[in-house]
């Protein structure tokens, strides 16, 4: 792995890596924000969530938050680390930062932090996307394919030269 996709994939997973361990360390004020917002999701037809679920819902999120967050910076499974990332910002991104129910005042800090947040979704689903040269698994296969066939065809070829 290249130098500057380590440096940039652990740029990029510091902001989960932090926000992974605050919702393990400070689960009530995540819970808090949630809670803040729930009864706007009810109205929308979102079941309605107990404390003690939305208390585990915040811890899984921050260990899975921290934990793929760490194998991004390691490069341990750094493609599938990126994708849980990508999938987890979005609803993290939602409850932290309402832009639409927030009060006018905060609409915009919200607005800045969701559009952040989407930005680095857009870098997540570079990094899963990054094959670091390699070539996909079907490029893979029909290069296979078509090896193996040249291959029974220079050899068809020869025994019809011995037998002419």
């Amino acid at each position: 792995m290249s130098i500057l996709r380590t440096f940039a994939r652990s740029l990029i997973s510091t902001v989960f890596v932090t926000d992974g361990v605050d919702a393990l360390v400070h689960t009530d004020e995540h819970v808090n924000r949630f809670r803040a917002l729930a009864p706007k999701l009810e109205k929308w037809g979102v079941p309605p969530v107990l404390d003690s679920d939305a208390r585990m819902a915040t811890r899984v999120a921050g260990a899975v938050t921290t934990a793929a967050g760490l194998g991004l910076v390691f490069g341990i499974k750094p493609r599938t680390c990126a994708l849980v990332l990508a999938l987890a910002n979005l609803p993290i991104t939602a409850v932290n930062y309402p832009v639409l129910l927030a009060p006018s005042a905060k609409r915009k800090h919200n607005l800045s932090m969701a559009v952040t947040r989407l930005g680095l979704t857009g870098g997540l689903i570079l990094a899963a996307y990054d094959r670091e040269g390699a070539p996909s698994l079907g490029w893979r296969y029909q290069n296979y394919k078509a090896l193996r066939e040249a291959e029974a065809n220079a050899a068809a070829q020869q025994i019809a030269q011995i037998g002419d």
